[in-house]
């Protein structure tokens, strides 16, 4: 007698199990129950977050809500630290070149 090999064992479960499980996983309660699931683990997790922060705010420390909260807003103001740096640049391009056409002026007429 031939014992099966573990790859005959794991075909032999699949094409026995397959059918079943495709009925299961696109039946309409799998997709309602997968959705409450969903939501109930993001409620979950909001509280969870909320009562940490509660604690973290009681014993005077930031809570991650905090930190993320800080983390864009100083995104924000790199932001707007980049684009004034880039208008000052332009506006000094703008004054060079003015100046130097001032100077060119003024030596064509001391000429």
């Amino acid at each position: 007698m031939t014992v099966p090999s573990l790859r005959d064992l794991y075909d032999a479960a699949e094409k026995r199990l397959t059918p079943t499980i495709e009925a299961v996983v696109h039946s309409e309660e799998f997709a309602t129950t997968t959705a409450i699931i969903g939501m109930v683990r993001r409620e979950a997790s909001k509280r969870i977050e909320d009562a940490n922060a509660a604690l973290w705010h009681l014993v005077n420390i930031p809570a991650g809500s905090d930190v993320r909260k800080l983390r864009r807003q100083i995104g924000e103001l790199d932001y707007e630290v980049r684009q004034l740096r880039l208008e000052l640049g332009e506006q000094a391009h703008h004054v060079d070149r003015s100046h130097s056409d001032e100077e060119s002026r003024d030596r064509k007429e001391n000429q």
